[in-house]
């Protein structure tokens, strides 16, 4: 049964009428009624009740039909890559940006995507990791900038000298004991967070050990958390640029810096072409040392710190 014989099925089922279904398929009654005692019988039982008041789908029709419907669906996707696949320049690359990074980063990336890759339309959206990568998975993103390390299960390459610095934020004074700020509310990242262990690393580099009624809620957003710690005078942890432009006050001696990388999702992407686009100069490379701090986990030179 081909596609445009499941369409005019379709038709009847939603008019309920062997001779309006015909006039939307271009068909005579007779035709149209010659297709469906065709299919009928390939499937050994009725799909329709005939009577005086039209058609009605059997018990065996209606279990059918949203497979049916299903079907019709595919068909028409797959249609429409093979037309956009037929010219060129209209092939669909969609990009998930991370707007934890400055404007002017994904300026830049937007701009080299669109050098690397001039036979795509390119469609490009902006979120967090966490969206990003449900993006990936479940939105058939092609490419995604996500912050922290390797997923597992999904390759990605790693942006050189592009990194994000995350501190502990709170809305205290610089001077505040640590007693003070580490009864203070705690807003935990998730676990499949970008910021979770380094979130371990802050509470190590200073706020020690807690007890176990210790108040705490966990977030996945940096949006969220920046909206926690103040409203609830929490401690928590996010980028640098973003508790600045919040009007945070961070927490002296600690910092951490996270990769950031670029997720791939469509195997049909070269691996010079994406090598071509991390290779951008995305931005201008300035050494600094970081502080070093009994326990602190991270103790290495890093490269030009990404500006949110």
């Amino acid at each position: 049964m081909d596609s445009r014989t499941l369409r005019n099925l379709m038709r009847i089922v939603q008019t309920g009428s062997l001779s309006a279904a015909a006039e939307h398929s271009c068909l005579t009654v007779q035709a149209l009624a010659a297709q469906l005692n065709k299919v009928e019988e390939q499937f050994g039982f009725r799909l329709f009740r005939r009577s005086n008041k039209g058609l009605t789908l059997t018990p065996q029709g209606t279990e059918l039909t949203p497979y049916m419907d299903r079907v019709l669906i595919a068909t028409r996707q797959m249609e429409e890559k093979v037309e956009a696949l037929k010219v060129p320049g209209q092939r669909p690359l969609k990009v998930a940006l991370n707007n934890t990074l400055s404007a002017d980063f994904n300026r830049r990336m937007i701009g080299r995507l669109i050098e690397v890759f001039p036979d795509y339309q390119m469609e490009f959206s902006y979120a967090e990791s966490m969206e990003n990568l449900s993006k990936l998975k479940n939105e058939d993103f092609d490419l995604a900038v996500l912050i922290g390390p390797q997923r597992p299960g999904l390759p990605s390459i790693v942006l050189p000298d592009v990194q994000v610095q995350v501190v502990g934020a709170h809305c205290g004074q610089e001077n505040d004991p640590l007693t003070l700020l580490g009864n203070k509310f705690q807003v935990r990242p998730a676990e499949d967070c970008p910021y979770s262990h380094s979130f371990l690393r802050f509470l190590d580099a200073g706020l020690g050990n807690h007890e176990n009624g210790q108040r705490m809620v966990y977030s996945c957003s940096e949006t969220l958390t920046l909206s926690l710690i103040t409203q609830m005078d929490a401690v928590g942890m996010v980028s640098r640029e973003a508790a600045q432009k919040n009007g945070l006050t961070i927490f002296p001696g600690f910092e951490d810096f996270l990769e950031v990388r670029l997720a791939v999702n469509n195997p049909e992407l070269s691996s010079q072409a994406l090598n071509d686009v991390v290779d951008l100069p995305l931005h201008e490379r300035a050494e600094r040392n970081v502080r070093s701090r009994p326990n602190r986990h991270t103790e290495k030179e890093v490269f030009a710190e990404i500006r949110t």
